[in-house]
């Protein structure tokens, strides 16, 4: 899997994660999401990879439902449903 791929799943993979905790409901809080997504990262085996703080600058530009992330680091959010798993 190459490195934009995998950027790609760790930010949705998160994302979905953070959506499962109820955690998207309030605002963006750094300090909060960072708490959950330590244990999520540690717990999952290609996350740890990715750095915690870069997960959290792409998570901090979610622009809200019906949307994923692609394009690596340097990637955006899209309109519409994610086509991987």
């Amino acid at each position: 899997m190459n490195r934009a791929t995998l950027f790609d799943l760790a930010v949705n993979r998160a994302l979905s994660y953070l959506e499962r905790l109820g955690a998207l409901e309030e605002s963006f809080d750094r300090e909060g999401w960072s708490d959950h997504l330590q244990t999520w990262q540690r717990n999952t085996r290609f996350a740890y990879r990715i750095p915690l703080e870069t997960l959290l600058e792409a998570l901090s530009s979610y622009p809200g439902k019906d949307h994923y992330w692609q394009g690596g680091p340097l990637g955006r959010w899209c309109r519409g449903m994610n086509p991987r798993p």
